[in-house]
């Protein structure tokens, strides 16, 4: 870790941590939730270290286009020093190109497609979990230890949605399971009874590749008598967008099976007192709150003793800093470090269902092996 040094940086103009997120349309709510924990690192480091950091909050709206607007806007502010962001992986691969070229570091939180860190680009990293890392970890769940063999894969026809189940459909087929069919759906779709009139016969699970269709798939293959076990990416780790409109339908026929990119609350020392604080000023956390504050601590400790009371620390050293980085966060057991293509070394994936209403964490494969966790009380 980086010490800080109290002082310098109220002797020049403030210097800027930008967070990017969808604040409006249909990710909003997510969004919002990043925002927030990323500015209450800010507000806690000021308090500890007597800086002033600027948590320079910026509304990518979902779009890729107005992700890339606002990426070149924050490029051509000298005084922004790092990125959190963005959510969406559409918008984040658009924009990320944009950030390496100005030196500027970027570090999402969120985002998953192996893509974003497969081109080389300088200065860009991932806190989360990979679809292929976490795909390979539910697939063999699956197959292993709950005995599945025959899957009918949905996706919604975005980037994520995509990316989930074309890793999936690889990982499940390459340990020994079939993928009998594989269906597209628009996102926004309001009916998908079609979509489960289509379905072959034959399968024993279902798994979704997408976000906010899921609950209402959910509904529809319920309705039609479809009792199969429904498995599903970390786009239904959601409490407003999946858990709360699935309601009862959530534990119905043999349930669901849920993968997240960060153990729940309280797995991690830490992540019980954060949860605290931040529903104090900003309510219930619903999705990855953790991961967009350690995201925005890493970006902290880089810049904390790097510059002067003459100039601001230059953007090189920043990005160079993130990447020699080692912190213990609360989204994650391990401490946070970073592999040469600037992927997080310390991430896993996190298996739940949905008991009692809640989501229940009842497995978790570490991107070296699986192994059990006793049940959640």
């Amino acid at each position: 870790m980086f010490a800080a040094r109290p002082g310098w940086y109220g002797a020049c103009m403030d210097v800027r941590v930008a967070v990017v997120a969808p604040l409006t349309g249909v990710s909003a709510h997510l969004g919002r939730e990043m925002a927030q924990a990323a500015r209450l690192a800010v507000d806690e480091h000021n308090a500890q270290h007597e800086s002033g950091v600027v948590a320079d909050v910026r509304d990518d709206a979902g779009d890729p286009q107005v992700g890339v607007a606002v990426a070149a806007d924050l490029c051509a502010r000298p005084d922004v020093l790092g990125v959190v962001g963005h959510y969406n992986s559409d918008v984040t691969l658009a924009a990320a190109p944009v950030y390496a070229d100005a030196g500027l570091a970027m570090i999402t939180p969120i985002v998953s497609n192996p893509a974003l860190t497969q081109r080389g680009l300088r200065g860009v990293f991932r806190l989360t979990n990979r679809d292929d890392a976490t795909a390979r970890a539910i697939a063999g769940h699956l197959y292993s230890e709950l005995g599945k063999r025959a899957a009918a894969v949905v996706e919604t026809t975005t980037t994520y949605g995509s990316s989930m189940a074309e890793q999936f459909v690889a990982a499940f087929t390459g340990t020994g399971g079939e993928v009998v069919g594989r269906y597209q759906v628009d996102e926004g779709e309001p009916d998908l009874d079609d979509v489960v009139r289509g379905l072959p016969d034959g399968y024993d699970m279902v798994f979704y590749g997408g976000s906010f269709e899921g609950a209402p798939l959910l509904a529809a293959l319920r309705r039609a008598g479809r009792q199969q076990l429904f498995a599903t990416g970390d786009g239904c780790w959601d409490a407003t967008g999946f858990l709360r409109p699935a309601g009862a339908v959530a534990e119905e026929g043999e349930g669901v099976l849920v993968l997240a990119a960060s153990p729940e609350i309280g797995r991690v020392s830490g992540s019980v007192e954060f949860a605290r604080r931040y529903g104090r000023r900003y309510g219930p956390i619903g999705n990855y709150a953790v991961n967009a504050y350690d995201a925005t601590r890493v970006v902290l400790a880089a810049l904390s003793g790097r510059g002067s009371r003459d100039r601001w620390p230059q953007r090189p050293d920043i990005a160079a800093a993130i990447a020699h980085t080692v912190l213990p966060g609360i989204a994650y057991p391990q401490s946070i470090r970073w592999d040469e293509h600037g992927d997080n070394l310390a991430t896993g994936t996190y298996l739940n269902v949905v008991r009692d209403g809640r989501y229940r964490q009842v497995a978790e494969v570490s991107n070296a092996r699986p192994f059990r966790l006793a049940p959640s009380e």
